[in-house]
């Protein structure tokens, strides 16, 4: 990937939007635990079908809710990557390591 597209906020995975609250939606409170956002992370755009049609969302996550995911989806990544299976780690996991540590 591209150094100027290495956005780990947008490699995060989400709940369906389809089953989630307006609030979680809308991104008034963190789209995994539902707790109110003080301190916050935007997830970026994503595309979903809620309620029969296509719609476009920015969930939020709260700091601890988002480093964790980083974590989960930067361990996932290492994983199967074929560069970082190589200790030759590429921009997105560097992205996902660093997104992790600037939550905790």
């Amino acid at each position: 990937m591209h150094p100027d597209f290495a956005d780990a906020t947008q490699m995060l995975p989400v709940p369906r939007a389809g089953g989630l609250s307006r609030k979680r939606v809308e991104g008034k409170v963190c789209v995994w635990c539902r707790q109110a956002l003080a301190g916050h992370i935007d997830l970026g755009p994503r595309l979903s079908v809620i309620a029969g049609q296509l719609e476009r969302w920015w969930p939020r996550g709260c700091r601890p809710c988002a480093g964790r995911n980083a974590a989960r989806t930067y361990q996932a990544h290492i994983g199967t990557c074929a560069s970082c299976t190589h200790r030759v780690y590429c921009l997105d996991s560097r992205a996902l390591y660093a997104l992790a540590l600037e939550c905790r």
